[in-house]
């Protein structure tokens, strides 16, 4: 299987394969994420560790794996030269891979550990290896160890199919673009476990909303958009009363709140908070009394410096956003250590 484009050159490649390790969301729906517990060069002799086992069955799948992952190259010439496999270990409930740095693939080789025998075993019908064939050719090819047999839970383990048709041109394109950025993904500064499980739980709670949406915008971009979002502010605000040892929680005003879904979230959280905007909203008067939303223009001034409150959201603040470092920055605030922006999607955090 392969599919060929200009311009992915061998940095390129790893520039994908690396959105695909680090990422699986972005391509994978069903995925939220993945977490990395380990990296680490290996040997056979750490493969052979992690099978645990001296069935001839066994014996028989290493000598294919070893093949597989060396395309035609013996494991110990390769390590004879000093070039080990290098090997991560990621997470998406659950799963791990292992990563060839030296020759342009790499190689997934999925385990999965029975706590109750306390041993981890080689899930052999899903081995897959993703290769750059040649700089001359440019071609990124999908190979399998196996075609009988493969098996799909369609979400740690994708359908064949799919890693073809919809995985690999991704690949390519990511691989052409080779794009890479100094600034951290905003879901990184998270644990992307706390997050998935407390982004379950809100849309649960609240996609009620959906189906009695006064406005006339689209109830699923906005309801679910800003579900994330809070979900994003709440296990951030977990993290850092953890770290600061204490419990109160964080106060907040936000400012161009427009719909007010998010204040209302945050505030049935257990957030004390406001929000603003120069036009009132028809759905406003659905949330009830304890929600505090507020019609007013805002001028950026000293009568607008909102002191004592820990966090200024800016969702859909538009002109306003420029102006909200500078009211975070004033010293009448109780802390301005943190600035929370959320701007098409995008929360950017100020220190």
């Amino acid at each position: 299987m392969s599919d060929t484009r200009r311009n992915h050159l061998p940095e390129g490649f790893w520039s994908a394969v690396e959105v695909w390790v680090k990422k699986p969301h972005v391509v994978n729906k069903r995925l939220c994420g993945a977490t990395e517990t380990e990296s680490r060069d290996v040997d056979s002799g750490d493969l052979r560790k992690l099978l645990d086992s001296n069935e001839e069955e066994e014996e028989e799948l290493l000598q294919d794996v070893f093949q597989f992952l060396g395309s035609g190259v013996s494991p110990a010439h390769t390590h004879q030269k000093g070039k080990p496999w290098s090997s991560r270990v990621r997470t998406f409930i659950p799963k791990v891979n292992c990563y060839d740095s030296d020759r342009q693939h790499v190689t997934f080789l999925p385990f999965e550990e029975d706590s109750a025998a306390g041993r981890v075993s080689l899930k052999k019908c899903n081995i897959y290896q993703l290769r750059l064939c040649s700089k001359d050719c440019e071609a990124l090819e999908l190979h399998v160890l196996t075609l009988d047999g493969w098996f799909s839970d369609g979400v740690a383990y994708p359908k064949l199919p799919w890693l073809s048709s919809d995985l690999l041109p991704k690949l390519v394109r990511w691989a052409a673009e080779c794009k890479s950025s100094e600034f951290k993904s905003t879901l990184s500064l998270l644990p992307v476990e706390k997050y998935s499980l407390t982004y379950q739980q809100l849309k649960e709670k609240y996609k009620s909303m959906v189906k009695v949406w006064p406005e006339v915008t689209n109830p699923e971009k906005f309801v679910y958009e800003d579900v994330a979002i809070a979900t994003y502010l709440l296990v951030l605000w977990a993290e850092e009363r953890a770290v600061k040892s204490v419990t109160d929680s964080q106060s907040f005003v936000d400012l161009g709140c427009g719909n007010g879904l998010l204040v209302h979230i945050l505030t049935n959280e257990g957030h004390p908070g406001r929000g603003i905007d120069v036009r009132r909203r028809r759905i406003w008067d659905m949330y009830g009394p304890q929600t505090e939303l507020e019609e007013k223009a805002i001028t950026p001034s000293e009568s607008f410096l909102f002191p004592g409150t820990d966090w200024l959201i800016g969702n859909h603040s538009d002109e306003l956003t420029p102006w909200i470092p500078v009211i975070a920055a004033s010293k009448t605030w109780k802390s301005n250590k943190y600035l929370g922006l959320c701007t098409n999607k995008n929360i950017q955090i100020a220190l």
